[in-house]
This record gives structure tokens, C-alpha cells and sequence, in this order.
């Protein structure tokens, strides 16, 4: 049996060997930057080094080459990079989307041919494999193509009734500025996708689209497809690196059947270990560099299936995950009221409120005209009505004074305070109106398209 420190000693100084640590280092850097800039602005990591990292390259650095441009240039550099980095962050393109397909497709054409011989199985090689390398582009594609969740004057009556407002996150009245209508609760104005999207969760560069109503199913099977495929790749590639490895340390004679077999690692110390896999990855650099690659961003797919599984178990998006943030930090710090909607919609009137929202006989009169009936929400709606106050200061209304009249006519008021708003304490104290529970998240998040066709 060779000894695995010789063929370590004898492969140090081969080229390969420093490409292999470039290899690892660049992947385990993009790997690090591509987790920062797509986890790090959510809420959870706001006070973490992950946040840090995030403002770091996102904030400050870009700040200070600002600064240094401004200096050497007069801000030439940074005029024409804006545009760039408007044009690749602000419009539709699908620079990104092209980069994923030739990463994946790329990624597959280095692994699969010097890796075919070793797949165990028939079963892998023309059932499994093709599965596994077909589905991510076919998520893909639906994801992307499907804008049925963009508002369009067709569409807006029925994307108007079918979540009703529940006076906390979503209020009525609040009107778009760009489309210039009032917003559909759960809705929100994408300014890439120039459209306000029904229940949008997000604005995914990957597909080149926003995650919303009529595809958010698409994207989680996407999620799904893709771990999957990162996860076999990384569990299949290292288990032919360990075939490699047996066949390189270990004589045929002991590993044909014999009793006396042993696997390649039998007796090594961490050291040797470590030195062997160097350099196997070295000498089946194809291989090798897929399935670190594979390994390094199966955690990322991973994690966001994690957090949207989450998302759906707690009947909320990744838009509304922000506003629950911030609507924590307003109550600590004394800004928010309730009262009950009954109590005070009497001196809060709006056309909005009481004419599409509650009255049935207009929520009808909407749905009829898109010829479909919503089956959510109908006969659910918000009993607490949430503000926000400048200053935390207490709501006032006006009341009359009685038997004092103006020059006019006009009784006179004064202001004083509206004793039916309380304080909000803390957020449990407010209700999810949108949460069904799981079985009902479930069949709002991911069935709702088939039930509306």
C-alpha cells in the first residue's frame, strides 16, 4: 500500500495543488459573499456579524470608493457605474437568470463525464440523474414565466377582494404611486417588475421575476429541485472521491471480496486524512471542484427552503417578515395604538373600507366582474385597527361642546383624548390575521392557483 504521506510530500509542490487552493478559496469566498447579500438585511441577522458583513459591503464600502472617486474623478467613475448597477439592480434583465443556467449546465459538464464510470447504478445513470438535472430547469422556466400575479386592470378587481385588509400591516386608502389605485391588501409595487404583484414576497433575481401568488409554488418546487440536485452531487461526488481514494491506497487484491479488506482511511490520522483528500481533489480536479461546489451552496439552497417553510407555517411573506420587524421596534419604542374597528370607523369613514371591504353586496359585484369567486377570506376580517403616532403621542378626536356655537352656527369642539385607542405592549398582543394555521397556510401558499383557475 502506498504511503499517503510519500504521495502527499510528492504531490506538494504540484501546480495543481495551489490551483486546488485557489479552487477552495474562491468558492468558500463566493459561497460566504452570495449568503451576506441575499440573508444578510433580513431581520434575524440585523445585529449579527452576518449584518455587519452586509452593511460593510453594501453600505460602507461602496460609500468610501464613492468618496475616494469623488477625490480622484469628480465622480466620473461612480456616474457611469450607477447607471450600470441601476440598470443590472432596477430593470429587468436576465444577466442573472443566464448566469444560474450556465453554472448549473457548466457545472454538470465537468462532473458527469469523468464521473459516469463510477455512478453505481443504471437506475442513477438514466432514471435518477435525468430527473434530478431536468426538473431545476423546468421550476425554473415556470417560475420565471408566469406573471399571472401581476396586477393589471383586468385582474384588479379580483386581486383587491381576495385578501381582506387587516388594519395593521395593509390599511385601506393607501394608494399606489406609480399604478395610482388603491392597493390590494398583501400586495406590493415591484419597481423592476413595474407592476404592483398580488401577495409578493419577493423580487427574485434568480428567475428574473417576482415570487408572488401564481408562482410562489413554482419557486418552492424550485427551491426543492435545486437542493436536491446540490445534495446528490455533493453526496455522489464524494462518494466516487472515496472510490478513487480506496482504489488509489488499497491493492485490488485486498478489496476483491477478500475478508481481509479494509477501507483506504483504516489507522490515518486527521493529518494523513486531510492530506489524501488534498490529494485526490488535485489529481480529479473536475470532480473535486463540482462537488465542493455543490457542497459549499447546498446549504444555501437549503437554507432558504428552511426559511420559506417557515414563512408558510407562520401564514406571513418575506415583504410582511420586514413590516412584523418594524412594527416590533415601533412598539418598544412607545408608537403604536389599537382600538376596536367597530368603536371608531364611525369618525374614520372611507369609500374603501366600507364599500368594498365589508359590504358584501360590492364584494360580490368585484368578484362577478372577474368572473371567479375567491374562497379566501371571505366572512374573515380584522376587529383591531393599528396606527402608528408621531412622538407616541395619544390619539385626539374632537368633541362638541354643548351650547357654545360659533358666529356661524358651527358648534364649537376641542380636542381631547380618545380614551378607545390603548397602547400597544408588545406584538403578541396583535393577531396574524393572514395565519390559517398550517394545513390552511398551506393550501393559501402553494394550492391557491389551481383553486383560482
Amino acid at each position: 500500500m502506498p504511503s499517503v504521506d510519500k504521495v502527499a510530500r510528492s504531490k506538494s509542490d504540484d501546480p495543481m495543488m495551489d490551483m486546488l487552493k485557489t479552487l477552495i478559496l474562491i468558492v468558500a469566498s463566493i459561497s460566504f459573499l452570495v449568503f451576506v447579500a441575499l440573508f444578510g438585511r433580513l431581520p434575524v441577522f440585523r445585529k449579527t456579524p452576518v449584518g455587519w458583513c452586509y452593511r460593510l459591503l453594501m453600505v460602507y464600502l461602496p460609500n468610501a470608493l464613492v468618496g475616494l472617486d469623488e477625490k480622484l474623478t469628480g465622480r466620473r467613475i461612480t456616474r457611469t457605474t450607477t447607471r450600470v448597477y441601476n440598470y443590472l439592480m432596477y430593470d429587468r434583465h436576465p444577466v442573472v437568470l443566464i448566469i444560474f443556467v450556465l453554472l448549473q449546465l457548466g457545472s454538470e459538464l465537468l462532473f458527469l463525464p469523468p464521473a459516469w464510470t463510477y455512478i453505481p447504478s443504471n437506475v442513477q445513470r438514466y432514471l435518477v440523474l435525468p430527473v434530478l438535472i431536468t426538473l431545476p430547469y423546468s421550476t425554473l422556466y415556470l417560475s420565471y414565466s408566469t406573471s399571472s400575479h401581476h396586477i393589471t386592470p383586468e385582474s384588479y378587481p379580483q386581486a383587491l377582494t381576495r385578501y381582506p385588509y387587516d388594519y395593521t400591516l395593509y390599511h385601506p386608502h393607501r394608494m399606489c404611486r406609480t399604478c395610482h389605485y388603491p392597493k390590494p391588501a398583501r400586495s406590493k409595487h415591484c419597481p423592476i417588475c413595474k407592476a404592483c404583484i398580488e401577495r409578493q414576497d419577493h423580487h427574485c433575481i434568480w428567475i428574473n421575476n417576482c415570487v408572488g401568488l401564481h408562482n410562489y409554488h413554482y419557486f418552492i418546487a424550485l427551491l426543492v429541485t435545486v437542493a436536491a440536485l446540490l445534495g446528490y452531487g455533493a453526496f455522489t461526488g464524494f462518494g466516487i472521491l472515496e472510490k478513487i481514494l480506496q482504489e488509489m491506497f488499497v491493492p485490488r487484491r485486498l478489496t476483491a471480496g477478500s475478508l481481509t479488506s479494509k477501507r483506504w482511511s483504516t489507522g490515518l490520522s486527521w493529518m494523513e486524512y486531510f492530506n489524501a483528500y488534498t490529494v485526490c481533489l488535485a489529481t480529479n480536479a473536475r470532480i473535486g471542484a463540482v462537488t465542493l461546489l455543490a457542497s459549499m451552496t447546498c446549504p444555501l439552497a437549503l437554507g432558504f427552503l428552511v426559511y420559506h417553510a417557515y414563512l408558510i407555517w407562520a401564514g406571513t411573506t418575506t415583504n410582511e417578515t420586514a413590516k412584523w420587524s418594524d412594527l416590533r421596534e415601533d412598539i418598544q419604542d412607545d408608537l403604536v395604538w389599537q382600538a376596536r374597528i367597530d368603536d371608531v370607523k364611525t369618525e374614520y369613514p372611507g369609500p374603501l373600507d366600507e364599500k368594498i371591504v365589508y359590504d358584501s353586496r360590492n364584494f360580490r359585484d368585484a368578484t362577478s366582474r372577474s368572473g371567479r369567486v375567491p374562497s379566501w377570506g371571505y366572512g374573515r376580517k380584522a376587529h383591531w385597527w393599528i396606527i402608528r403616532t408621531r412622538g407616541g403621542v395619544n390619539p385626539t378626536r374632537w368633541k362638541p361642546l354643548e351650547g357654545q356655537y360659533e358666529s356661524s352656527g358651527r358648534q364649537k369642539v376641542e380636542e381631547v383624548i380618545d380614551e378607545r385607542w390603548k397602547r400597544v405592549k408588545s406584538l403578541d398582543e396583535i393577531d396574524n390575521l393572514y395565519d390559517l394555521g398550517l394545513v390552511g397556510n398551506i393550501k393559501d401558499g402553494l394550492s391557491r392557483p389551481w383553486r383560482d383557475v
